[in-house]
């Protein structure tokens, strides 16, 4: 039984060890492409359309969750300072204070999970390179990761990963900040088709394996 229990242990971890080293996490720099990795996607482009009244807004962190109650809405430098504005109709951005660092949560919503969702992107409008803000993602297993943002110059960033986005937080490597100035306009959440590499479904069927034939080796000596 011992030698079993050792068996079943040793695959599980095996199999564990292949999962993580085989995790997916994918960066992309452009939206079409981002979006073709996705099943199903919803974006919130800070309109008119998408449920703001307009004009300059600013909103508290409830408030600002509850317009598209798809993304949960932290602002980490000022508090409760969420501001959206629309110079033109259909030009609408999203900034925290527009010189704070704030943190997108992805845990309630329709597209994932508790643990987060399968791909996030979003068009950066502004992005100070005297001070460039960075990306510190949170992944749906607790790891973490700082991915750097382009800086003086419009761009799109989007990633998708197996193990699920749980929450991103934007400022100077990821962390808390008044000064700076960061702008984001549509925020696209969505389910990613990105699946587990096949090496590691193989590791999990030759593990079984292996507790399978333990056991029948239990079983004849017994005999």
């Amino acid at each position: 039984m011992k030698t079993m229990l050792k068996a079943a242990l040793f695959a599980l971890a095996a199999t564990s060890a292949l999962t993580g080293a085989s995790a997916q996490t994918t960066v992309f720099g452009d939206r079409a492409t981002f979006l073709s990795a996705l099943s199903s996607s919803f974006t919130d482009g800070y309109n008119v359309a998408d449920g703001y009244s307009g004009g300059f807004q600013v909103l508290s962190n409830a408030v600002m969750t509850a317009v598209a109650g798809q993304t949960r809405y932290e602002t980490t430098g000022f508090q409760n300072l969420n501001i959206v504005a629309q110079a033109l109709p259909g030009n609408g951005r999203y900034c925290a204070g527009c010189n704070g660092s704030f943190t997108l949560h992805f845990d309630q919503t329709t597209f994932g999970n508790a643990n987060g969702v399968g791909g996030v992107g979003l068009d950066i409008t502004f992005n100070d390179g005297s001070l460039p803000y960075s990306a510190l993602v949170t992944f749906g297993n607790s790891d973490t990761q700082l991915f750097a943002l382009q800086a003086d110059a419009a761009s799109f960033w989007g990633l998708t990963s197996d193990r699920q986005i749980r929450s991103i937080a934007f400022g100077p490597n990821g962390g808390i900040t008044t000064n700076g100035a960061f702008q984001i306009d549509n925020l696209t959440i969505g389910a990613s088709g990105v699946v587990p590499e096949p090496a590691s479904w193989a590791m999990l069927i030759a593990g079984f394996g292996l507790v399978g034939a333990t056991a029948r080796r239990r079983r004849a000596v017994t005999a």
